[in-house]
């Protein structure tokens, strides 16, 4: 396959753009990991410093060239850092569910124990009944040393001092708590809650307002209870459901942000708290396109100069400004040092991704090589192609030939010039003139 080729052309600047912007898309998931985590404390910095080996043993894939591996590890951290503040947030919601229902028991406890204070002969102590009442532990613990010796003196309920009679084991707090039946807990209310929980720890939510309606909920009369907790489970679902687009779609914005700034783009410093759903999507769009832009640019750039270069290498006639002829018209034509009557076509569509080269010779005034030596131009062209493949693989990029046809398969283009002062068949340089002999 020594004719025509198209070709597809990838270079190590390209590669190492795409690398740093992976990397730089990490710092940006684990600054924000550490933010939230920090926020909700749920992160220690064991946790921290385990992430930050992480990201270093990254970065050390591009020092060492293991760019491939770079490319596959980096979205899997990106998206472990993800899941895994997920899980801590979710961890954290436990904790708060459980700290609630613990505090629900203590006060339906305080309530009891208040019940039971009250039936005794001496009023409980107007401070220890309002402390009760907000269900603080050390009342609580008060409370039941007033009731214990209550009980124990002479003529006690014959309940409380059977459970004080001698020989029995001494009843405790913790015990005694434990042993009040447990109020039925109400799911609606605890799905309300858990979503407030999740809010809070989302932020940019104020859900003082929300939590005083669910306080007033459990107190309410069922009929005034129910449109409560109701108003509640929408007006919670809709909120949460808001939220967590937000977030997501916020650390999205600030990663696509992180990756335009390795690009060497100009990241927006508008703050991303106020914006909303449609805004953020918007504008993550705009720093997609600008990421692309910035990077077919510089890589269309790179593929060229690449080209040049190794053609150079292989005795083509390279000069300065060739690289901007070939991205301004998409074509160019280089004459091979050490064979003046042939040369390359090298042509490049937009972004330079893929190029077609092929072997041409030169003609002046319709007089050229002998077309017999068409053959064996071809077949050293191809050998030009290998030789191409190993500096660009050499150097950390790459040449894909994606299309090639057969020695011969075409007749060889000739592309006319004008023949040199001296008489010569061969020009300083090819003109834009040409034709195909067929």
């Amino acid at each position: 396959m020594s004719g025509p080729k198209v070709v597809r052309i990838v270079t190590r600047e390209e590669i190492l753009a795409i690398c740093h912007g992976q990397l730089a898309r990490v710092d940006a998931a684990l600054a924000e990991w550490t933010r939230i985590g920090r926020r909700n404390d749920c992160i220690d910095e064991e946790a921290l410093a385990t992430a930050n080996r992480r990201r270093d043993a990254l970065a050390a894939l591009i020092a060492s060239d293991r760019f491939m591996d770079l490319q596959k590890q980096a979205p899997v951290e990106e998206e472990f850092l993800r899941a895994d503040m997920q899980r801590r947030l979710a961890a954290v919601a436990a904790e708060q569910a459980a700290a609630r229902s613990k505090e629900r028991r203590g006060r339906e406890a305080a309530a009891t124990l208040l019940r039971r204070l009250r039936e005794l002969d001496s009023p409980p102590d107007p401070a220890l009944v309002a402390a009760l009442e907000r269900g603080d532990a050390g009342a609580l613990a008060k409370g039941f040393e007033i009731l214990a010796d209550a009980s124990a003196r002479p003529g006690a309920a014959p309940g409380l001092a059977s459970s004080l009679r001698e020989g029995a084991p001494s009843a405790t707090l913790a015990d005694w708590l434990a042993a009040q039946p447990p109020k039925p807990d109400d799911p609606a209310v605890e799905r309300i809650a858990a979503r407030l929980d999740e809010l809070d720890a989302l932020g940019g939510f104020d859900t003082n307002g929300h939590r005083a309606r669910l306080d007033e909920a459990a107190d309410a009369a069922p009929a005034r209870r129910s449109l409560l907790i109701d108003g509640l489970e929408v007006e919670t679902g809709r909120s949460l459901t808001d939220a967590r687009q937000r977030a997501s779609l916020r650390t999205d914005l600030v990663l696509a942000r992180a990756e335009l700034a390795a690009a060497g783009g100009a990241s927006s410093d508008e703050p991303m708290d106020a914006l909303g759903v449609p805004a953020l999507q918007t504008a993550i769009a705009s720093t997609r396109a600008a990421i692309e832009g910035l990077r077919a640019a510089r890589a269309a750039a790179a593929r060229r100069a690449a080209v040049l270069e190794g053609l150079a290498g292989l005795g083509y006639e390279v000069t300065e400004g060739m690289s901007t002829s070939l991205a301004d018209e998409g074509r160019l034509v280089l004459r091979s040092a050490v064979r003046p009557d042939y040369g390359v076509e090298v042509s490049a569509v937009a972004g330079a991704e893929r190029m077609q080269m092929r072997p041409v010779a030169f003609e002046a005034a319709g007089v050229g090589p002998d077309p017999g030596r068409d053959r064996d131009a071809e077949t050293i062209w191809c050998g030009d192609v290998s030789t191409l493949q190993d500096a660009l693989a050499a150097a950390g990029g790459g040449l894909v030939i994606e299309r090639a046809l057969p020695v011969g398969a075409t007749p060889l283009k000739r592309i006319a010039v004008e023949r040199s002062a001296a008489g010569g068949a061969a020009a300083e340089a090819p003109a834009l003139r040409e034709r195909t002999l067929r």
